[in-house]
């Protein structure tokens, strides 16, 4: 059933994501263009590129991702001591580590960054590292390559961490991390992910028995309001569209603790 979810949300994502939808359209008003319909072309691509030009310029991306970032504050102290620190993987960029040997992250890498300095801050914590192959393709290829290699530089030895690298979503993540680490009442862990993806992770978690201490890292809004031109804007806008609509199946199919959680 889990494979079934997350094979459906890949790729219904896929076809309605909002660059997707974009690119749709520019492609159907191409098309008008060039026949009987080119009146309709022509409103459709004006539209489009309003759109593009609008999402680029102002910043549509803060107003959905700065609520879910503001959710969780990075804690003003922490704990004397953890049981354990849990980060989830999503920031490694496989293929081009693979390519290159080296440690590659396409964004997000304050996970890994933070996870280590922790590491530190708790050298008898256990240590967790948790995520597989997002991808409907290339299963084989887990982001814990990555993982390993950075660890080894920042001078982690990755033997102390556990790794979980069979998940493919964050429900799996805490299912499978559940299992792995049988967590007891009254333990303390600390959960480490990007801070507009903390809200779903913590109420997943919290739906599994597992209330976790969230570290919200890479924070992509600011307090200001931002104007200027950026195409990188679409993708950001993506991203937390495509957050709101994952906490809202979530809580629709019971996979969450709430609907928006919060601490």
């Amino acid at each position: 059933m889990e494979n079934i979810f997350w094979i459906v949300s890949k790729i219904t994502w896929a076809i309605l994501a909002p660059e997707t939808l974009l690119l749709f359209f520019l492609i159907m008003s191409a098309s008008f263009l060039w026949s009987r319909y080119y009146k309709q072309g022509r409103v459709l691509i004006s539209s489009t590129v309003i759109i593009i030009t609008m999402v680029s310029v102002l910043p549509f991306s803060d107003w959905v991702l700065r609520p879910l970032e503001d959710l969780f504050i990075i804690p003003d102290k922490l704990p004397d001591r953890v049981d354990g620190v849990i980060v989830l993987a999503g920031a490694e960029d496989i293929s081009v580590t693979v390519a290159r040997g080296q440690p590659s992250f396409h964004g997000g890498g304050e996970r890994l960054t933070t996870f280590v300095w922790l590491a530190r801050v708790y050298p008898d914590a256990v240590l967790l590292y948790t995520g597989g192959s997002g991808t409907l393709t290339n299963q084989d290829k887990k982001p814990s390559i990555v993982a390993r290699k950075f660890f080894k530089q920042l001078g982690l030895n990755p033997a102390r961490v556990r790794f979980e690298s069979n998940s493919k979503n964050t429900l799996e993540n805490a299912l499978k991390s559940y299992e792995l680490i049988k967590p007891t009442p009254g333990q303390k862990w600390i959960l480490v992910t990007s801070a507009y993806h903390m809200p779903r992770s913590v109420g997943i978690f919290r739906k599994v028995g597992w209330n976790v201490i969230p570290y919200p890292v890479d924070f992509n809004t600011t307090k200001n309001f931002r104007i200027n031109f950026d195409l990188r804007e679409i993708g950001r806008f993506s991203q937390g569209i495509r957050e709101w609509v994952g906490l809202l199946v979530y809580w629709a199919t019971d996979l969450t603790s709430e609907l928006l959680p919060h601490p």
